[in-house]
This record gives structure tokens, C-alpha cells and sequence, in this order.
């Protein structure tokens, strides 16, 4: 990951002398001509690290930012969208940024209940992927999603808004993503807010078998997801 890092992001480097002679410095090789680097013992790296086992590079890195829906828009093809209600759990956070740019995704709301995007464990989960998806927290989930479902910014198109609920009235292979569409992810214990879920065109849910109740926020993400970007394929076919 260190090394998808943009040069002009990275605000110091700290390495230690075991990572500059593996194979692994080869691929952090253009940041560390371009910023620069402090060596540092064994020792000191795992003061500054979170983790156990650390890698033997830290980076101190700009947080980027997306200012607004629209910045958040600007990209090519009818937006896919992934909206997130208080995602509290770090490795859940980081799974659906994974699974969103493995899927075509995008871009992914947030509201500001969720879990810091740049906390540690969710930087590491997304493996590289908090890099590259665009992504926007914002302070009201409900006038975000009007205004997509209203087509405010994106020239006057709607987008429609498909609901992941346990009283789903559809399958939610049933569904049509091949339009501008957003799907809206809750909590992972309480789900979407009534507020939210009505703002909905369509309840979508994942049919089971067996005596399961629900799925993993991630999980159910990555899953619908997944089907968007089956269709998306065959509709460029």
C-alpha cells in the first residue's frame, strides 16, 4: 500500500533498515527517492506502529478530502453509489471500500456516525482501496439522498435509491443497477433508520436458506454490489 501512496501526499517517511534490504523496498522505491526517508530502529518502528508486527514503513500522509456531491459525481458512467448509515465496525468499513472498487463502485457516502474512515484498522482493511475509491462523509445522510434521489446534482437525473432491508418486498437480483442507482447499507445491528428507508424507491433484500436472520453489513454490501456489476457488464455487451 505504501507505495500507491502519491509523492506530493506523503509528509514524512520512517523506515527501518531490515525493509530497505528486503524485496519489499522495490516497490516503495519512487516515494522514497521522491520524499525522502528517516531510518529508524526496530524498536522505535514499533512505538510509532498500532500493529504488533509491523511492516518497517510508516508513512504520515494528507488526508484527501471530497467536498460535496458533486466532486463525489464527477466520474465517468452512471454513478453507483454505496450509502452508509453509522458502519461502526472498522473492518466492515474497510471491507466495503475493498469490495466497492473490486465492484465498480462509484463512490461511497458516509455519515459521520460511522467509523473514522482513517482510523488504522480501516487503512489496512481496505488494502490500498482508501486510495482510490472516492469517498464522502457527510454531516445528514437525509438531504444527500434527497438530492440524488431528486437528480439536484446530477443535472436533473434521479438516481434511484434501493434500500437493503430485512422487510425487502424484492430480491435484490431482481432489481435493475444499470441506471444511476445508490444502495443505502445500515447499521449493523439496527439497520437503516425509518427516515432513511423511506426516502427509498425499492426494499431490496438477499434471499437465505437455513435459519440465518441477517448478513454481515459487509458482506450484504459486497454481495449487492457484485450483482451491479454483473448486469453493468452485460449491458455493455
Amino acid at each position: 500500500m505504501a507505495g500507491e501512496i502519491p509523492s506530493d501526499e506523503a509528509e514524512e517517511i520512517y523506515v527501518t533498515r531490515e525493509f530497505l534490504n528486503s524485496p519489499h523496498a522495490a516497490g516503495c522505491e519512487c516515494l522514497l527517492k521522491a520524499r525522502g526517508f528517516t531510518v529508524v530502529t526496530d524498536t522505535e518502528m514499533k512505538q510509532m506502529s498500532d500493529t504488533v508486527t509491523p511492516q518497517g514503513i510508516l508513512a504520515v500522509v494528507r488526508q484527501r478530502r471530497i467536498h460535496g456531491l458533486k466532486a463525489l459525481l464527477e466520474y465517468p458512467g452512471p454513478p453507483l453509489l454505496m450509502i452508509l448509515e453509522t458502519i461502526q465496525d472498522p473492518g466492515n468499513l474497510g471491507t466495503i471500500l475493498r469490495a466497492s472498487e473490486a465492484a465498480g463502485v462509484t463512490g461511497v457516502i458516509m455519515d459521520r456516525e460511522s467509523v473514522d474512515v482513517y482510523s488504522p484498522k480501516v487503512v489496512r482493511s481496505t488494502m490500498g482501496a482508501v486510495l482510490r475509491v472516492p469517498f464522502l462523509c457527510v454531516d445528514d445522510l437525509l438531504p444527500a439522498v434527497t438530492a440524488l434521489r431528486e437528480g439536484g446534482m446530477t443535472g436533473g437525473i434521479p438516481l434511484r435509491i434501493y434500500a437493503a432491508h430485512l422487510d425487502g418486498a424484492c430480491d435484490y437480483a431482481k432489481v435493475s443497477y444499470r441506471g444511476p442507482c445508490a444502495v443505502m447499507i445500515g447499521n449493523e445491528s439496527r439497520g437503516l433508520t425509518d427516515s432513511l428507508t423511506d426516502l427509498a424507491d425499492e426494499k431490496i433484500l438477499i434471499p437465505m436458506c437455513g435459519q440465518t436472520e441477517s448478513l454481515n453489513a459487509a458482506m450484504a454490501a459486497a454481495i449487492i454490489a457484485f450483482e451491479a456489476a454483473r448486469q453493468r457488464r452485460e449491458n455493455d455487451f
